[in-house]
């Protein structure tokens, strides 16, 4: 074929959604009854309102268990289906064993793998990637992908500059193995008006990335090269550290720049995807992405003003609340995108 196109085997599909926050809401007046900030100066700044917190004793995974079986359930599917867990968090319930088998075991489900991914906010996006890839190599059929973090327990309460962006939160999709689909690889775009490629859904493409050369820039620096002491607590070592203004510089550019090369590859312009689902980190760092890629701003969901940043768990959450909503329809063509600490970063392109 021309262009030394090839044809590629579909290999998994987002079956069902599902999502979970806490209870408890946390206004922006709850630090500016302590900290010398405003619910104007937090709105202006990151575009936050509020976000959910846990309560203390309550675990990843018992916070990812009710999204997990929301997305089973929407999925037509019961917990005997499922013979694989992909996990991405910062935040486990203990060192180990991976919060994916505790999770495992809440719900009941004694067959397949279950491994957490690190990749702090670019967790679910790397999640989702490996989770295709291994269902891409026979290894699963029906595989949760769960993005779960609480951030209430690893943010300094006294630092201003962090403690009002982070909330807790948990999102799950299924993804399924396809079976006897196929399109066109690299002139994906070519076909859109086509039947037979509009009502494909599944997974066209993905990319990963990241720099470790930024690790230092968002970090919480306490593990084995940095072993707690009475002095690194009293210093707060073990509490969430970043500089802000090179990481939303960074942000808006690798945003960018992923969600190009993934639609160049495909074959895809940006006028032809309905919805940028993209890390919810801060409303200023959407807004700039959607400008520098020239997006008009009712494709690019938000929900960080009522949730704050969840980490790994903001992309499946926007996913669940757009299905829930209506916003996202059969047949939709959806760019997700994600940024998080190490520097890491990645986007994939999904046909609803």
């Amino acid at each position: 074929m021309e262009n030394s196109v090839k044809i590629q085997t579909v290999a998994s599909e987002i079956r069902g959604t599902g999502m979970c926050v806490p209870e408890r809401v946390v206004s922006n007046e709850h630090f500016a009854a302590y900290l010398e900030t405003s619910d104007e100066w937090i709105r202006e700044r990151t575009g936050i309102e509020q976000r959910r917190w846990c309560e203390k004793g309550t675990s990843a995974s018992a916070l990812a268990e009710p999204a997990c079986r929301e997305a089973i359930s929407a999925a037509g599917l019961t917990v005997n289906d499922i013979d694989g867990i992909v996990l991405g968090t910062v935040t486990p319930d203990n060192i180990f064993p991976s919060t994916a088998c505790y999770l495992q075991a809440r719900l009941g489900i004694t067959n397949g793998f279950a491994f957490d991914v690190n990749a702090v906010c670019s967790g679910f996006i790397y999640a989702l990637t490996t989770a295709d890839a291994l269902i891409r190599s026979g290894q699963g059929t029906n595989v949760l992908v769960v993005g779960v973090d609480l951030y209430s327990g690893i943010i300094d309460p006294n630092d201003r500059g962090t403690c009002v962006l982070f909330g807790d939160g948990a999102g799950a999709v299924v993804l399924s193995r396809k079976q006897g689909e196929s399109l066109v690889d690299g002139a994906f775009g070519d076909h859109l008006a086509q039947g037979d490629v509009r009502s494909i859904s599944g997974i066209y493409g993905s990319e990963l990335k990241a720099d470790g050369r930024f690790a230092d820039l968002l970090c919480v620096p306490m593990g084995t090269a940095n072993p707690p002491t009475p002095d690194s607590l009293k210093r707060g070592d073990h509490f969430l550290q970043m500089q802000g203004r090179e990481v939303f510089k960074f942000a808006v550019r690798s945003l960018a720049d992923v969600t190009k090369s993934v639609l160049d590859r495909a074959g895809v312009s940006v006028e032809e995807v309905d919805l940028f689902i993209s890390h919810q980190a801060n409303k200023r760092i959407l807004l700039s992405m959607a400008k520098h890629l020239g997006i008009p701003e009712e494709k690019v969901p938000i929900n960080v003003d009522r949730y704050g940043n969840t980490s790994a768990a903001t992309i499946p959450i926007v996913l669940a609340e757009c299905e829930r909503e209506g916003r996202i329809k059969k047949g939709d063509l959806l760019l997700l995108s994600a940024v998080g600490g190490g520097f890491s970063w990645g986007a994939v392109l999904v046909r609803w």
